[in-house]
């Protein structure tokens, strides 16, 4: 039997590929402490790695109450 260790999803973020040969769409499910630390994602299609970074804009309405404090 296979045991995973379940984490509340908080948001998915869509972002496609960086690289002009390749420009695939991948879907990003991130929780807390994955979205905290994100700085970018490997692609699902020729699993380059692509630096990023979320944008407030990214980020659902009640993001502020979860976010630790910026010091």
């Amino acid at each position: 039997m296979f045991k995973f260790p379940r984490q509340v999803l908080l948001i998915e973020i869509e972002r496609h590929c960086e690289f002009p040969d390749c420009g695939a769409r991948n879907r990003i499910g991130l929780t807390k402490p994955k979205a905290i630390e994100y700085r970018g994602f490997e692609c699902i299609q020729c699993e380059r790695w692509n630096d990023d970074g979320l944008h407030y804009a990214d980020m659902p309405d009640w993001w502020d109450e979860i976010m630790p404090p910026i010091n």
